[in-house]
């Protein structure tokens, strides 16, 4: 299977956040998930499903405290995805 462009991972990521957030968002590679995008903890773990499922991916829930704004949670997919192809 081919690996995602960084740029596909990133538009699938905004996808998910839209699909997710409970009102009309526009994230932004900056944008952090709680303080800009009014994300709650409930609907972050939904984010992470969903990019689980998306790109047949598994994130640490380790990992989760630490990845707060759209362009971590890109590099982290981007990441898994990666690794998943290498492995």
């Amino acid at each position: 299977m081919p690996q995602p462009a960084i740029a596909q991972i990133e538009d699938g990521v905004n996808e998910v956040l839209k699909n997710v957030s409970r009102r009309p968002i526009e994230p932004r590679i900056g944008d952090d998930l709680v303080a800009d995008l009014g994300f709650d903890s409930l609907q972050v773990l939904e984010v992470i499903a969903e990019l689980e499922d998306r790109f047949d991916i598994s994130i640490p829930l380790n990992d989760v405290p630490a990845t707060r704004t759209v362009a971590q949670v890109v590099a982290q997919v981007a990441s898994l995805v990666e690794g998943r192809s290498t492995a």
